[in-house]
């Protein structure tokens, strides 16, 4: 017992092991009660208030749906309305973190919050994505699941007052537990943990615990579910090479419609509902009523959709709709549309489920036309199905590798690997200048949570004003008494993630991360009452302009925040002389490397002999 309490108690490999495993039966007991409530409230806003059954995947079936009640289609068009309240009530009240797919947010606490979750994100998440998708809301179940164990594992790391590098780890372990219980897929949710942080990289230091905790959650989760598979498929091997240029074709389209899908989904946040001259709680329900207007018409395009997956899979309607070319390219789009309406308006879901809904789609229509052009060497649809979910998500979301496991996981399509690691590598090779997740880096090198990794050597011999050149940033500063709408204003001007308060002798007073802030329309009013020292929420930290780039880094890699204030010196009550951002120092450190790198090569004795 002792010697548990101590393994427990201390951070080192075999803790951090334990502690995955642990995090895995949370996570996995955790995905069990989410699915049992969305699924109970699903069925009750779907087989009773609308009067539709709606299909189940093979492996989710829950029996036969309740009994139907007076067909009220119109009530399609209002639940998304309901939906988008409730989830907006719940989100921008007590977590404006929540808000959207929930896999960015975790990618974004690995990358720029130390792997710190708040406790109440998993709860306000699960909650608002319940009520998002009941309701006919276009979105997954697995981003928040992978939200709910990466907050049991951020939470456990804080508790057991971890560092930063470790509390990452425990996060991906419980992201990996998350997604592999609620699509029964160990090895592709573990894989997709440690994938979708980068854009051209793998998070191998945490691929072991993700393991473990992703093979805990599974056996939790399936012990109680049943262990099948969540698509049922009637296994359809890869027999000719020239089925490869079928495959190919199917690529390049994933490629195109994923470059469509990220386009639509940024923009119409960006360039629609972020510019709605209406208060903040009132777009999530404008989205709702947008879905449901079409959702009215096309109900196969609400909710995940993985039942309507299923039914193409088996060659049956999709919907009651004859699955044709040009029907699945026009269900495809509607869920380009749904989705973004959705999340960007505010609600609450993963992209994952509409990504496999949509590539769905691409793969039917693109297997129907090669089967109807060319019969003999295109026999069936299903298998352009299947290699069409796995190689949409792998365009959006760049993550190749974990796609193409995770299809193969839900389907049991294993024989189907090869045209799977086609269609993913082109679509990959196509879309690598866009994703879906807008909180994905490059690669390990552009991650804070590798600063540790860095040439020792050049951070210790250069000081902050050596990589600035003296020139210190001053547009992010505001005064303790600055009004509010002087701060929201700041903000917008300058696209700032944080903002450093002084007093008014110049001394620095905190800072303010402005991702837990949420302004309303009109700030204007709150101006006699509200003041920056008032939201300050980060404890003054600062340095000098003679401090190393080794105390720079290590600031920036135990915070959330990109702007370090610097003071004139050393001397407790030195005032502030501006600032410097992360993005400044990456900056002059790749510049350090390529000419480290250039002088090494120049040096380099040449082999060749006197002419």
């Amino acid at each position: 017992m002792d010697e548990l309490k101590r393994l427990l108690t201390t951070v080192n490999t075999r803790s951090i092991y334990a502690y995955s495993i642990l995090i895995g039966i949370a996570a996995g007991l955790a995905a069990a009660v989410f699915n049992d409530v969305l699924h109970a409230l699903s069925s009750v806003t779907m087989d009773l208030v609308v009067g539709i059954a709606v299909p189940e995947p093979a492996g989710e079936a829950h029996g036969a749906p309740l009994a139907e009640a007076i067909d009220r289609r119109w009530a399609l068009v209002l639940l998304p309305v309901v939906g988008g309240l409730v989830s907006g009530l719940l989100v921008k009240t007590f977590a404006p973190e929540a808000e959207g797919t929930g896999t960015d947010s975790y990618i974004d606490a690995f990358h720029n919050r130390a792997g710190a979750i708040r406790s109440r994100v998993p709860i306000v998440k699960s909650l608002a994505t319940i009520a998002t998708i009941a309701c006919g809301g276009s979105a997954g179940k697995e981003g928040p699941i992978a939200q709910i164990g990466a907050g049991v594992g951020s939470s456990l790391g804080k508790y057991i007052e971890m560092g930063a590098r470790a509390r990452r780890t425990l996060m991906i372990a419980g992201a990996a537990a998350g997604l592999s219980a609620i699509f029964r897929a160990p090895l592709g949710g573990a894989l997709t943990a440690v994938e979708v942080l980068y854009k051209e990289d793998l998070e191998t230091d945490a691929l072991t615990p993700a393991i473990l905790s992703s093979i805990t959650a599974y056996t939790v989760f399936c012990s109680i579910n049943g262990f099948d598979h969540v698509f049922a498929f009637e296994v359809v091997g890869f027999h000719s090479p020239i089925e490869l240029v079928f495959y190919a074709i199917l690529g390049c389209v994933c490629s195109l419609s994923g470059f469509l899908f990220v386009r639509f989904f940024h923009g119409s946040k960006r360039r629609f509902f972020g510019r709605l001259p209406v208060n903040r709680y009132l777009i999530p329900p404008i989205g709702g009523l947008l879905v449901g207007a079409i959702g009215y018409g096309y109900p196969q395009v609400l909710g995940g959709g993985f039942g309507y997956v299923q039914e193409l899979i088996q060659g049956s309607p999709v919907g009651g709709m004859q699955a044709t070319a040009a029907s699945l390219i026009l269900l495809g789009g509607l869920k380009i549309v749904t989705t973004s309406f959705t999340i960007s308006s505010g609600g609450s879901g993963g992209v994952f489920a509409p990504s496999l809904f949509i590539g769905a789609m691409i793969g039917g229509a693109v297997g129907t036309l090669c089967h109807d052009l060319f019969p003999e060497l295109a026999p069936q649809v299903a298998p352009f199905v299947v290699v069409g979910m796995g190689g949409f998500f792998a365009g959006v979301a760049n993550a190749p590798i974990a796609s193409l496991m995770m299809v193969c996981e839900l389907t049991g399509a294993y024989e189907l690997l090869p045209p799977l690691m086609i269609v993913a590598t082109i679509a990959l090779a196509i879309s690598r200048k866009w994703s879906i997740y807008e909180s994905q880096v490059d690669n390990k090198f552009m991650s804070r949570a590798h600063v540790w990794e860095m040439n020792p050597v050049i951070l210790r011999r250069t000081t902050i004003s050596d990589a600035v050149a003296g020139q210190y940033k001053g547009e992010c500063i505001v005064r303790v008494d600055a009004p509010l709408s002087e701060v929201a204003a700041r903000t917008a001007e300058s696209g700032a993630r944080d903002l450093v308060v002084v007093d008014r002798d110049g001394r620095l007073a905190g800072s303010i991360c402005m991702r837990e802030i949420e302004f309303d329309r009109d700030v204007g009013a709150l101006d006699a009452v509200v003041v920056a020292a008032d939201l300050v929420n980060r404890r003054p930290f600062s340095l000098s302009p003679e401090s190393s780039l080794v105390d720079a880094m290590e600031y920036f890699g135990q915070s959330d925040l990109t702007n370090l204030p610097i003071k004139a010196s050393a001397a407790g009550g030195a005032p502030v002389i501006g600032y410097v951002d992360y993005d400044a120092i990456l900056a002059f450190y790749r510049t350090q490397q390529v000419e480290g790198a250039s002088r090494a090569d120049e040096s380099e004795p040449t082999s060749e002999g006197p002419a």
